[in-house]
């Protein structure tokens, strides 16, 4: 029982003593049986009073009781609560939110709450508080915590506002502001992780939506290159050795063959433009290229080398990762300006987790495991983080000088060699570009045709069928083979190309065939001719490049691979090899006037 009830107590009995007493000294001489009545009254009023004395201690008990079971939820509820006064001072605090904070009860009571509070947050809580006391109902706040011992945690808080009475003035009471402190970090930490997978999803989606685009575009762009750069070579193959021509005609070869890496530019940022696939040893690989890239960097630039030893050697096309270390250098040379600065490449091996490869770009469920690292870092301007997730947009710069595909040409090939790649960025802190490629744990010996063929007056023999949707690519094709001495037959989409096969199989040494075509593409024609002859010989030609198109062709027996745009010497190369593959002994035999060779 409290002191407060107990004194009420007190005064309630003291009050019924001197009513009994006044009673007494009033009373009149009254005969015995009025004295009997009295007294009977007398008996039955301290039975009621003594039983409300006792109802009185029956009800202080169960307050009591109540008390100390409200105690008990309170201070060990999952919940952390605080009662806090008008001006944000802690009036009460249960323990739960004392281990919360790895603070002791007594340390935190009279107290500001804003204390426990970061910076940042602490001037946000006092600038909200007032208006939050004044009218909790449906609002909440939300900051970040700091312990005593152990890292910071966020935390939700919703409030009510109670009536409480002032310990010393019993009288007066005054309102006071409950308050429910939720522990939500890990609902946090999920939240930014399901906002940056989103955010990885939507990237690649239009990174993906883009390097469709840009695929097509390819395609497109190699057929016309096909065109210019045939007539270029069979231009070339007519004119005498000794002609002013010879030099305008090399040089539209020249352009034509420029203008074909910048599809193979378009393709790598489609993330299909992989070409000859190899062991790459990167540190070797850099050393090739000290000396072009230390010209190519501005005259200020310090450049360092951290090139781990005894690396294991990684899957891919050396052009590309060469492409890749320069885009990345001039980068960073152009992230100097005009202030010195350092340029530093460092390579390394580590084993990397789910967790840490999820949260590179473009992670495509890349199995954990050794991984081969590259670093490009320089100490220039740096980027903000909202740029950040911009700077592998086509065209896109900060730069007034800078355009073109340069980072988004680095992130398709990293994308086409099954890596991943990470940005660490601030500004005035520099810039860091780390490439992940899986680790070659195992050696493995490159297999590839390599018919080292020099240009010669070699002549083909027998019928070659020439199947592609373009006009433009048919006529040149039909030229350039038979300046080789083939005979040619054309079909324009792979129904009508399986309809002349049908009828003239036995007269048909080869098929060069395209691979994108519309209604019935390269892939299904392949299928369908290797129903009607399994021994049918097939190269297939298509701006894609060999690595992309090999493995949707593994173990199918296709002859050979031509990659658009290619000239006069390459067509014969990849046709020769062909057909001796199927007839080695052909070069010894005569010219045939139709027919399959024997």
């Amino acid at each position: 029982m409290s002191e407060a009830q107990k004194d009420e107590a007190k005064i309630l009995r003291e009050k019924a003593e001197a009513s009994a007493a006044r009673r007494h000294l009033e009373m009149p001489a009254l005969a015995g049986e009025e004295v009997s009545k009295l007294v009977h009254e007398l008996q039955v009023h301290q039975i009621e009073l003594e039983l409300q004395n006792e109802e009185l201690r029956r009800v202080m008990v169960e307050l009591e009781q109540s008390r100390n079971q409200f105690s008990l939820l309170f201070h060990q509820a999952p919940i952390g609560y605080m009662v806090l006064n008008e001006v944000g001072l802690i009036d009460e605090v249960n323990e739960t939110f004392c281990r919360m904070v790895s603070r002791k009860r007594d340390q935190l009571i009279g107290s500001p709450f804003s204390d426990c509070m970061e910076g940042d947050d602490r001037g946000i809580f006092l600038a909200r508080y007032r208006a939050f006391f004044s009218s909790p109902a449906g609002k909440s706040l939300e900051a970040l915590i700091l312990r005593a011992n152990g890292p910071a945690f966020y935390a939700h808080m919703e409030g009510n506002i109670i009536n409480a009475f002032l310990r010393r003035q019993q009288a007066n009471s005054r309102p006071l502001l409950f308050l429910a402190v939720t522990d939500i970090t890990e609902r946090r930490w999920a939240e930014e992780k399901r906002l940056q997978l989103e955010r990885q999803m939507q990237q690649t989606q239009k990174l993906e939506s883009l390097g469709v685009l840009a695929g097509g575009i390819a395609h497109d762009f190699n057929n016309l290159l096909t065109v210019i750069l045939g007539n270029a070579s069979l231009a070339l193959d007519e004119l005498p050795p000794v002609t002013p021509a010879r030099d305008s005609i090399r040089s539209i070869e020249e352009t034509s063959l420029r203008a074909s890496e910048l599809c193979r530019q378009m393709l790598a940022y489609s993330g299909k433009g992989q070409c000859v696939i190899e062991n790459i040893r990167l540190r070797d690989l850099i050393g090739e290229m000290v000396s072009l890239l230390k010209a190519s960097i501005s005259k200020k630039a310090i450049f360092n080398l951290n090139l781990k030893e005894s690396l294991p050697p990684l899957r891919g096309d050396p052009s590309q990762i060469r492409q890749i270390i320069m885009n990345l250098v001039i980068n960073a040379s152009e992230a100097l300006g005009d202030y010195t600065g350092a340029i530093t490449i460092s390579t390394g091996i580590m084993e990397c987790s789910r967790e840490y490869l999820s949260e590179a770009f473009l992670d495509q469920s890349l199995t954990e495991g050794s991984y081969v690292w590259l670093e490009v870092s320089d100490t220039g301007c740096g980027m903000e983080a909202d740029i950040q997730p911009r700077i592998f947009e086509p065209f896109f710069t900060t730069k007034f000088t800078g355009r073109g595909l340069g980072l988004s040409a680095v992130l398709g090939i990293v994308r086409g060699h099954k890596g991943a790649l990470k940005v660490y960025s601030e500004p005035g802190r520099g810039t860091t570009f780390k490439v992940l490629f899986p680790a070659v744990l195992e050696e493995k010996t490159s297999v590839g045709r390599n018919y080292e063929v020099k240009p010669s007056r070699w002549k083909g023999v027998g019928t070659i069928l020439l199947v592609d949707d373009e006009e433009s690519v048919r006529v040149m094709g039909i030229r350039m083979l038979e300046r080789l001495g083939f005979s040619v037959i054309t079909a324009t989409d792979g129904s009508e190309a399986l309809d002349i096969y049908r009828n003239r199989r036995d007269e048909i040494a080869l098929v060069l065939l395209d691979l994108t075509m519309p209604d019935l593409d390269g892939e299904e024609t392949f299928r369908e001719l290797r129903q009607i002859d399994s021994r049918v010989c097939v190269v297939m030609s298509s701006g894609y490049t060999e690595s992309e198109i090999a493995p949707r062709f593994a173990g199918k027996r296709l002859s050979g691979f031509l990659q658009k745009p290619y000239t006069l010497d390459a067509l014969m190369q990849c046709v020769r090899g062909a057909l001796n593959a199927v007839t080695p002994s052909l070069e010894q035999q005569a010219p045939l006037s139709g027919g399959k060779p024997a």
